[in-house]
C-alpha cells in the first residue's frame, strides 16, 4: 500500500467523512474504493486467484493428467533434482 495525501474542499471532506461513516468505512477505504471503481482494478480477486491456482500445471512427474504418479516416480523426480543441484554446485570440489 502507498500513502497518498490529497487536498479536499472542507465541505467535500465533511461529506466524504459522513458518507464513509454511514458505510462503516474509513475515508481512506471509501476514497480507495471510489478510485478503484473509476479506473478499474488490475489485481486478481480472491476467486480469480483460486481459479488460476486450481487450473495450474498439475502434479509434477506426470504428463498424463488422468494418472497420479506413484511413490517411486515422485522420489525419482526428487532425486534427479537433488543430483542436478549437486552437479551445479561447487560441493564436489571440496
Amino acid at each position: 500500500m502507498k500513502n497518498v495525501i490529497i487536498t479536499l474542499d472542507d465541505a467535500v471532506a465533511i461529506r466524504a467523512d459522513a458518507e464513509a461513516a454511514s458505510r462503516g468505512k474509513s475515508v481512506s477505504e471509501f476514497v480507495s474504493e471510489l478510485i478503484e471503481r473509476e479506473i478499474g482494478r488490475k489485481e486478481m480477486t480472491d476467486l480469480e486467484a483460486m481459479e488460476k491456482f486450481l487450473s495450474g500445471p498439475g502434479i509434477p512427474a506426470t504428463a498424463d493428467l488422468n494418472r497420479l504418479p506413484n511413490r517411486q516416480e515422485l522420489y525419482d523426480e526428487r532425486i534427479d533434482e537433488l543430483v542436478r543441484r549437486y552437479e551445479r554446485s561447487n560441493l564436489r570440489d571440496r
